[in-house]
Parts: C-alpha cells; structure tokens; sequence
C-alpha cells in the first residue's frame, strides 16, 4: 500500500492545484458577469463548495461498493477534465441566463444572490462533484486491510498524508496561478491548461487501478481496537463541521487583514491563500507525529494549541506595517518586495494554520482503519465542507461587522478552546485539564492589549512607505464588501481610505476629484440620465448633481463607503446623497450597466486604481463595449487613467483598449491625474454652451481655481490621432494588443510599477505626454 502511495500521492497533489486554478478561474469569469461584490463573490464560492460536498457525500455512500476505486477516481479526473475545457463555451449563455432571470425577478438581493448560486451550480456542478469523490475514492484505494494493529495504522498514516498532499497542490495552484500560469495563460487557456492535466491524471490512475480488485465493504471483515465511545460518530461530525467552519472563519479574518496589510493586489491575494493553503498542508503533515505522541489526548491539544496560536499572533498582526517600513528603506524591486510580502504573510500564518491543519486529519485518522472508510471519510468531509460554506457566510456577513477584526480573531481562539473541551469529554481526555485551558484562553484573549489602528491602517503595504501619522482616527468600520474604511484627521483636513489605500479627502484633491465630472462635461449635450460608478468621499457625484441632470445613479460595494461620505465629506460632496435625482445603487459598476433599462448621457468612472484585483474588469474591451453600447447616441464616458506608479506600455495598452470601442478619445491631465473621455461622435465643444453653465451657481461652486469650463479645456494633453501616435510609438515588451476578461493583462501588470517613485514617475509621464501635445489643441476642440 506504501507504493500505491508513491504513486497515488503525486496525481493527487496535481489534482489539488487544478483545482485551485480552477476555482480562481471560474471566479475571476462569473465576476465580469455577476459583478465584483461581496455577496456575488460569496454565491459562487458557495455552490463551488456545495458542489464538493454533494461530491464527497456521493463518494462515500457509493464509494464501498466500487471495486477499483483507483480506477474510478481517474474516471472522475477525467470528467472533471472534459466538462472543466468546455466550460468557457457556456458563460455567454451564463450571461444571457443571468441577464434575463435578474430582470424578471424582483428587486431582491436575496433573490438575486440566490438566482447567482443556482447558475454558478449549473455550470459548475458537474466537476465540483466529481472533485468531490476523490477523496473517498483515493481513501479505499490505500487502505489496508485492517487486520493487524500495523495495517490499521498504516492506513490512518496513509489517508493523512494524502490530505495533506492535495492541501500542498493547493497551495502551490495559488502560487502559479498568481504568478504564472493566469499572467501568462490567460483566463480560458488556464482552464484548458489545467483540463489536460487532469486527464492526464486519470489516465494514469486508470492504467494503474486496472488490475486491483478491492473487496466491497459487506465482504470484508472489520476489525479495529480503538472505536469511540457511544455516541462517538455524532460528535466525530460536529468536531468535523465546527473544524470547517472556524477554519473559514478565520480564513475570512485572515484574508480581510491581510488586505489591509499584505495588500490588495491579483499578487497578494495569491500569496495570502498560498500561505494559508501551505500552512494546513503541514499541520496535516504533523498529525500522524502528534497521534502518535498523545493517542487519544491528540485532538484536544490540536485543538487548544489552534486557540493558543491564534492569541500569540494577535499582536504580531498590528506589527506587520513596520515590516514594510523598515523593508522599504533596503528593498526596491518588485521581486524582493513580493518576497517581503509573502514572509510577512507566512510569518503571521505559520503557527495559528499549521495548528488547525491538524484538526481534520486527525478525524480522518478515527476513520481510516474501518471497513468503510470511504463511506466515512466521504460523510465527514461534506459535513466539513459543508461547516466551510456557513462559516464563510455566517461570519463573513455578520461577525466581522459586529465584532470587527481583531475581536473575531479573539472570539475565534475561544471557540476552538471550547471545542477542545468537547473532544476531551468525547476522548475521556484530562477533562479538568481541558476546562481549566478554555478559561484560560477567554482570559488572555479579553486581557491582550489592543492593536493601533493608527499603524495598521497606514497603508505602508502599498508602496513600502507611509503618509505623517494622522491627528486621529475619526472613523473606521470593517465590513466584508469594502474591508477596513477608515477617515483620518491631519489638522482641518480629513482623508477617505480603504485598506490603507487613499481615496480622498476635503483638501487638496478636491479639485482632481471635481475634474473628472468637468471634463466629459464639456462635451455632454443631454441630461436626461448619468451614471458614477465609484461613490469615494462623493465629491465627483456632487460635481456632477451641479449639473441639470434630471436622473443620477451612483453604484457602490462598500456600505462603509457611503456612510463616511455622508457623515464627513457633505461639504465637498455638495450633501448629492440627500439629492432627490440620486439613486444609490450597491452593486459593482460593472453589473449596474449591463442590467440597466436605459441608457445614459454620462457614464464617470472613479476607481481606487488599477492594480486592485478585480478594477481591471473596469478597463477591458468587454468592458468598454459594453460601457459603449448604455450610452445614449451622443453620450460621453470619463474614466480616471492612472499616471503614476506606472509604465509607458500599460497606459498605451489602457489607451488602445478605449480605442477599440470608441472612435474618439482624449486625455487630460489635472492635478498629475489622468482623465480620459470618450465617446462615438468628436469630441468638441460649444463656447456658448459653456459659458452658459459656468455661469450656473451650482457649477461656478465647483470650479475651484480657474473662472469657466472654457479655461478646463486647456488642460487637454492629447486626443485622436496624437493619441494613436503616442501608442504606436510605445514599445509593447511582450504585452498584448488590448487587456481583455480573458488575458486580464492590466491587472497583473500595474502592480509591478508599485515600487517606482511618485513623484518621478508622475512628472516623466506627464513630460512624455506632452511631447504629444499639439499646439492647437485648444482650436480642435472647441467651436463658437
């Protein structure tokens, strides 16, 4: 059985990284069609899992009377192959499906959440089935025969170590698709990609399994010494589903604070997943030893070192800031700054994962010897996975928000004591011991000293530097949809952030942030309807409530978001909450537009930047064709462009994407800010019109440092064919013609330009641009 072992355990460790490429694959897709927010996020990772845990579930109650499980598991591989390299052919029928059902149903977001789990289960439910019966399959085909104390052990060592085989495949399937494979593959390819290794790996497994002949469970004889004690399964599967859910719960915390201090790119979010993937990997690794040293004392101290863990590296994340700081002063490339971060990560994982790695292959291990073990193993892992899902929800949506971060950690640590307690009860372990543990956990974790969210929020993640500490925190709240939302004090000037990451404030960006309604202003001509897909600090929607638009929609994921800018950014926003044509909308941009009825005049984009995962779904040719196809015939679109801590080839490549939508482009520069307006008719304005709303008080208000919006034109760098030849003239280095939902070229690129200076890099982009500039441009664009 050790040498099917050697054999299995390579095809199961593959077999775990297409599935996490998978899983990344399908995500990064169904958003461009469901959107980007939380509550679309969580339906399709949802029936992700619930398609593993029918699998499982499958897979253990038929999983005993299959007599080459080996064999069957390739079958299973190579479905999951087949089904996985066709999937891409069926998301625009996703799409129609998706776009049709939301329009007939009511204006529900559960309804709606639930429309998004049950298509993401028709595509999905196939593979993640199968997927599924893999582990009760693999389970019968390394068992021993359990007729010596050896064999049995032999076969609770076996079913651990394939656990934390495939648990390793994951981690190294978020490493590559991170760095490697999505980069470099592309979305679909990354599916076909992984489709052929999977087949590869059934046929493996088949060619293998053919000649074994496992006996089904009735015919064999069950033997072992060491079953529980009455009522032992019961709570064998509510240790395995409180297993499931605390470790997604803490995944939850983990991910929310590792996007406030690792930061929020495609890179990091691999990394964090990795890290976390990795460090249950080895905690499985170590479950045989600790079974070994402890016996039936094993499970309750996994489960005591989980909650000991957890409190020891509570401090150490309100630390993780100086990291970056002291690595910024000696680390300057985008490679040793990844190492910095994925160290970090490690670092602040390590103990408290590898600790709950252990938990569930010590389940298996009650399991692995008896006559039915995939029955069993099949039954505790859907019961498993199953606690994932509700732990993924229950405190993604609820406890984060009401206990924020670090208390949720704290809460987290003295669940797992408790349950510590229940497994000595259940193992008749030193119980006074295990009580006396759990009090001291509730103690330490009230006692610890509390983080300083000043440190924590200050950003130092993103360009290994940080702002002057503020004067004070005046608002901060954590929420799954929008992260950490803070608003600091600097004397009389208030900054919105979000993970640190800043999106303005009521001083100096101000103006920046009233130009990018401005400018696609001056060539609007109806005011029916307009569109702001960004809320920030408010101040762009205000800018634009200045004008006579008689409807204005404003999507939003952050409900934190909305409720800073209402209570301390009325003044720049102008109080356009509480304006009677504004609707608020929380929902991803993207999906504002492709379900709205109507068309719109104005269509302004304000996102935080382009290197955040999931804003290039902003700024793809699907995107901007369907941005073109929601305007009315004369309507204009205002996107911000990133000019700083960027490369020359990805603003060509973002410039020649517009392009391909629409026939007129041009660019402004404000304030070292890009803005860009488009639109399918030339962009020129009437002299007449815009003295005629500069004159609107309501307009005037906003104008800030220049008297009209006639002088604003003067801030227009380059346009049409100025703007063509700036991007035929940049050079491509391997990047692709347009970033597509597909090659997602933007999103992997941007955060590499992270480590040049802003300052440099802002004033030689701006000085590039404008060896492009024309001398009448004014005269081009404007008309009596």
């Amino acid at each position: 059985m050790q040498t099917r072992l050697l054999i299995v355990a390579p095809l199961f460790l593959l077999s775990g990284g297409t599935a996490l490429l998978y899983q990344v694959a399908f995500g990064k897709k169904l958003s461009t069609i469901f959107g980007a927010t939380a509550y679309a996020v969580s339906a399709v990772l949802a029936a992700f899992m619930a398609g593993l845990a029918l699998g499982s579930w499958l897979g253990g109650k038929y999983g005993g009377r299959v007599r080459r499980p080996l064999a069957a598991y390739g079958v299973a591989e190579i479905l999951v192959g087949i089904v996985c390299a066709l999937t891409p052919l069926l998301f625009e029928g996703v799409a129609a499906a998706y776009l049709s059902s939301v329009r007939a149903l009511p204006d529900s977001l559960w309804l709606v959440s639930g429309l998004r789990g049950i298509i993401t289960a028709m595509v999905i439910l196939v593979p993640t089935i199968a997927m599924g019966l893999t582990l009760p399959m693999l389970s019968r085909a390394i068992a021993g025969r359990g007729e010596h104390a050896e064999d049995r052990e032999g076969s609770r060592r076996r079913l651990a170590q394939l656990y934390a085989v495939n648990t390793a495949g994951g981690a190294l399937g978020a490493l590559l698709s991170a760095y490697l494979v999505v980069p470099w593959l592309g979305v679909y390819a990354t599916m076909r990609a992984a489709a052929v290794v999977n087949v590869a790996i059934g046929v493996v497994a088949i060619v293998v399994g053919r000649g074994e002949d496992v006996p089904p469970v009735e015919a064999r004889t069950e033997v072992a010494s060491d079953r529980p004690a009455r009522g032992g399964d019961a709570l064998l599967a509510t240790l395995a589903l409180a297993s499931g859910l605390l470790v997604f719960a803490t995944e939850v915390v983990d991910t929310h604070l590792l996007a406030l201090l690792i930061g929020n790119s495609a890179y990091a979010f691999g990394v964090m997943l990795a890290a976390f993937l990795c460090c249950l990997s080895i905690g499985a690794a170590l479950a045989q030893p600790l079974d070994r040293r402890f016996g039936r004392d094993a499970l309750p101290v996994a489960l005591f070192a989980t909650a000991l863990a957890l409190l020891v590296t509570v401090p150490v994340w309100g630390q993780l800031p100086r990291v970056f700081l002291a690595a910024g002063r000696h680390v300057h490339s985008w490679v040793g700054r990844e190492a910095v971060r994925a160290g970090a990560a490690f670092m602040v994982l390590l103990l408290p994962t590898t600790c709950m790695g252990l938990t569930f292959p010590l389940l298996l291990r009650r399991v692995a010897d008896r006559a039915d073990v995939a029955r069993r193993v099949g039954k505790l892992t859907a019961i498993n996975t199953v606690g994932s899902i509700a732990g993924s929800l229950l405190c993604g949506y609820v406890v984060l928000s009401l206990l924020g971060s670090e208390w949720m950690m704290r809460t987290i640590a003295i669940a797992f004591a408790l349950c510590g307690v229940l497994a000595a009860r259940w193992q008749r372990s030193n119980e006074r011991n295990a009580h006396i543990a759990a009090v001291a956990t509730v103690v330490v974790a009230v006692l610890l000293p509390r983080w300083d969210m000043k440190l924590m929020t200050n950003g130092a993640n993103v360009y290994f530097d940080s702002p002057t500490p503020p004067d004070e925190l005046v608002f901060v709240k954590e929420d799954v949809h929008g992260g950490l939302t803070s608003v600091a004090r600097r004397g009389e000037v208030l900054t919105l952030y979000t993970n640190g990451k800043f999106q303005g404030d009521n001083g100096w960006e101000v103006t920046a942030q009233r130009s990018f309604a401005h400018f696609p202003s001056l060539f609007v001509e109806g005011y029916d309807r307009a569109l702001v897909i960004g809320l920030g600090t408010g101040t762009t929607l205000g800018t634009v409530a200045a004008y006579p638009y008689r409807n204005i929609d404003v999507a939003e994921i952050s409900p934190a978001i909305v409720e800073a800018a209402r209570r301390y950014f009325d003044g720049p926003n102008r109080g356009a909450l509480s304006d009677q044509r504004v609707d608020l909308l929380m929902n991803d941009g993207r999906n504002v537009l492709l379900l709205a009825p109507h068309r719109y005049d104005l269509i302004t984009i304000e996102v935080s930047s382009v290197w955040f995962a999931g804003a290039a779904n902003l700024y793809s040719r699907e995107f901007y064709e369907l941005v073109r196809s929601r305007l009315t015939e004369r309507g204009v679109l205002q996107q911000w462009v990133q000019l700083h801590h960027i490369h020359r080839r990805e603003v060509a490549v973002t410039l020649r994407t517009m392009r391909s939508a629409f026939e007129h482009v041009a660019l402004f520069v404000s304030g070292g800010q890009g803005i860009v307006v488009a639109a399918g008719r030339p962009l020129v304005a009437s002299r007449a019109r815009l003295a005629e709303l500069s004159r609107r008080p309501e307009v005037a208000e906003t104008l800030g440092d220049v008297q009209s919006l006639e002088q604003l034109l003067g801030r227009l760098m380059i346009s049409d064919a100025d703007l063509d030849r700036f991007i035929a003239e940049s050079p491509r280095d391997g990047a692709p013609d347009l970033s597509t939902d597909g090659n997602l070229y933007l999103e992997y690129a941007t955060p590499k330009g992270n480590v040049m200076s802003y300052t440099e890099s802002i004033r030689a982009m701006v000085a590039l641009l404008a060896t492009y500039r024309p001398a009448d441009t004014l005269g081009r664009h404007l008309q009596p």
